[in-house]
């Protein structure tokens, strides 16, 4: 009998103490929960910079060892980087959702110009913040900033978990809304006492077989097959027809099917900004970029056409100029996934609200396609296309302008002859922008990342920290102005810390150089508040352990590019750019296509 009692007396407390360790086992943090969302939805790289009230998640980022942190040297630049993963992985192997991170206060604030240009530029993107216990919210603590509010119009969701239990559905669900349809960045703002908090032992989630409840969340990839029947009517019908690929014909993989279709009915595509590089810029039915910087041929294609077919583009003002006289004679056809874009500033004739790669993949293969000749619109075509075409290839030969400084136009040329077009360009917002957009041979899919809806001055060196992350066997170009260049410089520091092999092009005009064109064209030359005095940029990029090379003079250009691109590591190069340097065609703000400007 002793025996037996000693037995179920073991058992007994064999039996409690199991109990107990699964409960500790159940048991967890809030900040835990975090991490094994974010490893659960295949996060490898995070972006950010710590602090007080997001420091718990960051601890346990360091005990786990879970992720690769890239520390930015300001939370507008982790921002970006986030960007540049999710748009530069769309298409790969392993696509990813940028994640960044910043405390309350003045750390999510400084993410606010990086998530704006996310949400206009259509780009998927997790940031999470920390937020001040919650029995201080509302009553003005340090660093406490109203994060919800201020992110709620500039994301597709915001979200801040007031329970333990709430933080892993909600990290999936932000995730799920930031990909799904229109891509965009969501943010999910956690009070510091909700990342402590643990969980109770009935605490139970399945990523697996987790599904969303979102009551309104409306997404609709299938087209409607009569309303495709309509638009290829439209299509049969049209003598002058024109494409305009957008970037949702890139965020879709839909390059190659929409090479097919435009193959198979000859017709001319044009592209937005974010369009390009979703087919090689120089296939011969390709008329370039369109818009307020666009080709001739383009804009006047666009401006004479009697059918527009747009795929992924939301016919914002730099494409379309005055709305009044925009299309007039035109019918349109518009694909486009988000239904509040459709009949928004154009007026439609058949409107799909469809994933515009599942629409291309049925007209790539729809056989009521009609292939006509259509020669008389594509002679017209050459006839815009040679309007400036000599005049321009004279000013790229001659390779300098005013005081023998380098004109950019020369030097991106050079930059397409010596990389055939095939490497990846992360450009900064501004003139130098437009001349990669218009002279770069785009000839790899997915290749051009920049700032469009936003035209945020400061992006590319930290997307292209990104960018480059998602894409490391290819060579990455970061291509800035003076201006540009100076408001995220910091960021050289993550370069250098993680040793980044990002090519570097600093064109250096002294001005901002396309508020200097806006004041030569439009402001009688008073050049109020564009002119720069510069820093030694060698000496600066030697602080930080980067090779540099100063270029002067137009022939030695494509050594500097040469040395740049075959060095094993982050590389700048420096050129001496003519500040009187334009970019035409240019639309002037409000004016129609038809008052493009096409000469000095």
């Amino acid at each position: 009998k002793e025996n037996m009692v000693i037995l179920m007396l073991f058992i007994f407390i064999f039996t409690c103490q199991k109990r107990i360790t699964e409960r500790k086992i159940l048991k967890m943090k809030g900040t835990e929960l975090v991490l094994k969302a974010l490893k659960d939805k295949g996060v490898k790289y995070v972006f950010g910079y710590t602090g007080g009230a997001i420091m718990p998640i960051f601890d346990e980022m360091e005990k786990q060892k879970c992720f690769e942190f890239i520390m930015s040297r300001h939370e507008q630049g982790a921002a970006f980087m986030a960007q540049g993963i999710s748009r530069a992985s769309v298409g790969t192997s392993h696509p990813r959702t940028g994640v960044c991170m910043a405390t309350s206060g003045p750390g999510a604030m400084n993410l606010v110009t990086g998530i704006a240009d996310a949400i206009m530029d259509s780009v998927p993107l997790l940031a999470i913040t920390g937020q001040v216990p919650t029995g201080v919210i509302a009553t003005d603590a340090f660093q406490e900033s109203d994060v919800v509010g201020v992110m709620m119009p500039l994301t597709k969701q915001t979200y801040m978990p007031l329970k333990v239990e709430e933080i892993e559905e909600t990290i999936h669900e932000s995730m799920y809304v930031a990909l799904t349809g229109r891509g965009g960045p969501v943010i999910v703002d956690i009070p510091k006492d909700i990342q402590l908090q643990e969980t109770d032992s009935t605490y139970q989630f399945d990523p697996n077989a987790y599904e969303p409840d979102l009551p309104g969340f409306f997404y609709s990839p299938v087209p409607d097959r009569n309303l495709i029947r309509s638009a290829v009517g439209l299509i049969n019908r049209s003598e002058r027809p024109i494409i305009l690929c957008g970037h949702g014909v890139v965020t879709s993989n839909a390059g190659q099917n929409l090479q097919k279709f435009a193959e198979k009915a000859r017709i001319p595509i044009a592209f937005t900004l974010h369009g390009l590089s979703a087919i090689p810029v120089d296939h011969p039915l390709s008329l370039g970029m369109v818009g307020m910087h666009g080709t001739v041929e383009a804009n006047r294609a666009l401006l004479n056409t009697d059918l527009i077919i747009s795929f992924g583009m939301r016919f914002d003002d730099r494409v379309t100029g005055n709305l009044e006289v925009f299309g007039s004679d035109a019918a349109v056809i518009h694909v486009e996934i988000d239904p509040s874009e459709i009949d928004k500033n154009v007026k439609t004739s058949v409107a799909l609200n469809a994933d515009t790669g599942e629409v291309l993949n049925l007209l790539a293969r729809d056989p009521e396609i009609v292939a006509k000749p259509r020669r008389i619109w594509f002679e017209q075509i050459e006839v815009y296309r040679s309007e400036i075409g000599e005049a321009l290839q004279r000013e790229i030969d001659s390779g300098v302008g005013r005081k023998g400084k380098l004109l950019m136009k020369s030097i991106v040329t050079k930059l397409s002859d010596l990389t055939g077009g095939k490497d990846i360009i992360v450009s900064d917002v501004g003139q130098h922008q437009m001349i990669l957009a218009r002279f770069y041979n785009f000839q790899t899919p997915n290749s051009w990342f920049t700032s469009g809806g936003a035209g945020t001055m400061g992006c590319s060196l930290p997307m292209a920290v990104g960018v480059k992350l998602a894409r490391p066997g290819e060579r990455v170009w970061s291509i800035s102005g003076d201006g540009g260049f100076q408001m995220n410089i910091q960021e050289l520091g993550a370069i250098m810390e993680h040793k980044i092999d990002v090519k570097i092009l600093l064109l250096n005009n002294g001005y901002l150089g396309m508020v200097r064109q806006w004041q030569t064209l439009f402001y009688d030359g008073r050049y109020a508040g564009t002119p720069m005095k510069n820093p030694d940029f060698g000496a600066i990029a030697g602080a930080y352990g980067i090779p540099y090379l100063k270029v002067t003079d137009m022939d030695k250009v494509a050594d500097a590019i040469k040395a740049a691109g075959e060095h094993q590591g982050a590389f700048m190069v420096e050129c001496l750019c003519d500040p009187s340097e334009i970019i035409l065609p240019m639309v002037p703000a409000g004016g129609g296509i038809a008052d493009m400007i096409v000469s000095k």
